[in-house]
């Protein structure tokens, strides 16, 4: 009995890393596809990922050391405990408490990957391959089911949770990169095999009209072509400037007709709320108000990633927020050897250019845009502690 009890602890965060937390991490890549619920989505990863994650620190404080070593995840830290800081400055309408989880849940979602690494890293990129496959089949409804029913202005949104054109481009527009990786740096015979599910992508992502993820797919597309530099990389160095001109012959309307979205003032109007408060910035979840003149709504939001970490957290929390995603490229590029970094040095770029447009809060709860930020962050940390290991092993 007393052996049992001793031993409770880590068969229990053995059982959580092995089994839950891959489970976990399935779910939050795959289900915004396939649950009609969003709130689901949060459920499912607080019951799955953020809550076992945390059991093992408990019981196990130890397995974690290897993520205090690792440079994304401190840049993370240090980010995060400034943007917990910033509330004592913020006008948020919502608790400090209920703030204070949101960078918890952040937190739990690199210690979760880690963990799954740290028990079985084929597993945790297996997981990675399932979720992809799993997508293909929701991307291909999606496109034949807004194929059936298109008219004319129409985008394509996608299944179940997935609300909104845009945000669905973050999902389809993450795995798509995915996909270019493995085209990119797989063996040929598997290279070849790609390409289908690669095309299907693209397409879907097209049909979401968003205009975004097209810049964003030719800036990870460059990273790849830097990464691999072959002549693999040499044939998409062509084909990238090709697709983009194809498109603005062939589809003009759907790149120009709804001309910059206002993205510019918004800029703008966000800019000028940042210069009266540059340094500290008015704090986490403070409220945001952009009135374009004769627009006759507001945005509450500056559609820019980096525009709203400057308005909440000022240039301390921007210039922490630059040295993350710089930390975390900087892992990849100089592990590029292993395949696995180059593709996720390609996510981490395709969501910087992806939140040029888009996005403004920070440290949000699980939804679209963790596709650009937190989950690309949590794969570097998790595959360059996985390496560590493999070289002691």
């Amino acid at each position: 009995m007393s052996s049992a009890i001793r031993t409770w602890p880590r068969s229990t965060s053995d059982f959580i890393s092995t089994w839950l937390l891959p489970l976990g991490y399935f779910c939050l890549l795959t289900s915004l596809a396939w649950l009609e619920d969003r709130s689901l989505y949060h459920k499912l990863f607080y019951a799955l990922m953020a809550a076992p994650a945390l059991l093992v620190l408990i019981l196990q404080p130890r397995r974690c050391a290897p993520l205090f070593r690792d440079p994304t995840l401190l840049a993370y830290l240090v980010f995060a405990a400034w943007a917990l800081l910033s509330i004592t400055w913020s006008s948020s309408e919502d608790a400090a408490g209920s703030l204070a989880k949101r960078p918890l849940y952040v937190a739990m979602l690199f210690t979760a990957c880690t963990l799954m690494v740290e028990q079985n890293y084929s597993r945790f990129i297996q997981v990675i391959r399932a979720a992809s496959l799993l997508i293909i089949a929701f991307a291909a409804y999606g496109l034949v089911d807004f194929v059936l029913g298109y008219s004319s202005g129409a985008r394509l949104t996608g299944t179940d949770a997935l609300q909104n054109p845009l945000l669905s481009s973050h999902l389809f527009g993450f795995f798509c990169i995915i996909w270019l990786g493995w085209v990119m740096t797989a063996p040929a015979k598997q290279s070849l095999l790609a390409l289908s599910p690669l095309a299907l992508l693209l397409a879907t992502l097209l049909a979401t009209g968003s205009r975004t993820p097209i810049l964003a797919t030719a800036l990870a597309a460059i990273w790849l072509i830097l990464c691999c530099w072959n002549a693999r990389s040499a044939l998409l160095a062509g084909i990238v400037p090709a697709c983009l001109a194809a498109l603005l012959l062939l589809f003009p309307e759907s790149l120009l007709n709804r001309g910059t979205s206002y993205r510019p003032e918004i800029w703008q109007l966000a800019l000028d709320k940042i210069v009266l408060q540059p340094w500290l910035g008015y704090g986490f979840d403070a409220p945001l108000s952009i009135s374009v003149p004769g627009l006759g709504y507001s945005f509450s939001e500056p559609h820019n990633l980096f525009l709203g970490v400057l308005y909440y957290t000022g240039v301390i929390g921007a210039a922490l927020w630059l040295l993350m995603h710089a930390l975390a490229l900087w892992t990849c590029w100089r592990h590029r050897q292993d395949t696995d970094f180059i593709i996720v040095g390609a996510l981490v770029v395709y969501g910087i250019g992806a939140g040029l447009a888009e996005g403004g809060g920070i440290l949000a709860r699980p939804k679209e845009h963790w596709f650009l930020t937190w989950i690309p962050l949590a794969m570097v940390t998790a595959l360059n502690i996985g390496r560590k290991l493999r070289e002691k092993a």
